[in-house]
């Protein structure tokens, strides 16, 4: 069976789609058309993106992040999973700015989510990529022969 994960909504992107409002109306207020086409664009690719995304483990061993109906979905091979790394940025009192999942896979490629729920997303996800980093370690000890 599928899990999918919903993407937590920050407190930047609701800032930022207040802003996006206060200048919208600003912008119909003060009649300038172009200004508040521009703002209202933006609000309404914000709000799908944020209602839209979605993270997909699939029992065929795929994560699919889906980002909204104007992003193209991503496709990552649980086997190709290194490493999940739980990361913070910066520190204010007793908050953190952003909490978020960063995943190492394939050839030094990473992408950063947030989960709504990020323990039990890094648990799947860790176990899946454990399992298949024990079977590459066997693949890899293998010698090959060289020509």
């Amino acid at each position: 069976m599928n899990r999918i994960f919903h993407a937590r909504v920050p407190w930047y992107t609701l800032f930022f789609l207040f802003l996006l409002m206060v200048i919208t109306v600003w912008a119909y207020w003060e009649r300038i058309g172009l200004v508040a086409m521009c703002s209202l664009l933006m609000m309404v690719i914000l709000i799908e993106r944020t209602i839209h995304t979605s993270y997909t483990v699939t029992t065929d061993g795929l994560l699919i992040i889906h980002r909204g109906r104007f992003a193209k979905d991503i496709t990552i091979p649980l086997a190709d999973i290194r490493q999940i790394e739980r990361l913070h940025s910066v520190r204010i009192g007793k908050c953190w700015l952003r909490k978020y999942l960063l995943i190492h896979y394939g050839n030094e490629k990473f992408i950063s989510l947030i989960p709504d729920n990020e323990d039990e997303m890094a648990s799947l996800l860790g176990n899946h990529s454990l399992h298949s980093h024990q079977s590459n370690q066997s693949y890899h000890s293998r010698e090959v022969p060289h020509d």
